[in-house]
């Protein structure tokens, strides 16, 4: 294959991986297959190459160089690197919009992002209910979740149970605890109760 041509694939698909990484950083979903992962990169990355290229050659009068030969010039390679940044941020801010949107107006559900796992749509900002976490060992404690993590790629996701209680079946408290760390692993069932208190 030219030389010349494995640096025009390079060019279309870079700032478009670049893209695609920095919202799935925010977004984690499941392990994507190599074919899909360069699919999305090479289509992001050919919308960030068509648009540079016109906007350098309608409106920029050429000052980022993008047609100056088999390597471009350093301003149009800074370019598509900060397009790539650029889009990445765009799609961050449009799925957060989404959110907020839904949470907002029910009439706007169409619009909520399918949850990549019911733990990350239980866990969600707009949820503000006290979770019973009832433990393999038999042992039950009563909180916020205040953090947790999620990657789709892992069975168990750990949390931080903040403002927590000790308690019994009953629920009645046997010892109050600043925060508790927890891993699903070790997590029977976990309970949701409405409330500002536990």
């Amino acid at each position: 294959m030219p030389i010349e041509k494995i640096i025009e694939f390079i060019l279309y698909i870079s700032p478009g991986f670049l893209a695609s990484e920095l919202y799935h950083a925010f977004h984690p979903v499941r392990e994507r297959s190599d074919f899909v992962q360069v699919s999305w990169s090479l289509i992001y990355g050919v919308c960030i190459y068509a648009v540079l290229l016109w906007l350098d050659g309608h409106i920029l009068n050429g000052t980022l160089g993008s047609g100056s030969g088999v390597f471009p010039r350093g301003s149009f390679l800074i370019s598509l690197f900060i397009a790539g940044i650029l889009l990445g941020v765009i799609l961050i801010a449009i799925h957060w919009l989404r959110f907020k949107l839904t949470a907002m107006y029910s009439s706007f559900r169409f619009l909520e992002p399918a949850p990549q796992s019911v733990w990350a749509y239980i866990n969600k900002p707009i949820f503000k209910n006290w979770a019973v976490v009832f433990l393999n060992d038999g042992a039950v404690y009563l909180g916020w979740i205040s953090n947790y993590t999620f990657n789709p790629n892992n069975e168990n996701q750990d949390f931080l149970l903040k403002d927590a209680r000790r308690v019994n079946e009953k629920l009645e408290v046997i010892y109050t605890i600043d925060c508790v760390y927890l891993n699903t692993r070790d997590v029977n069932r976990i309970e949701y109760v409405e409330g500002d208190t536990p």
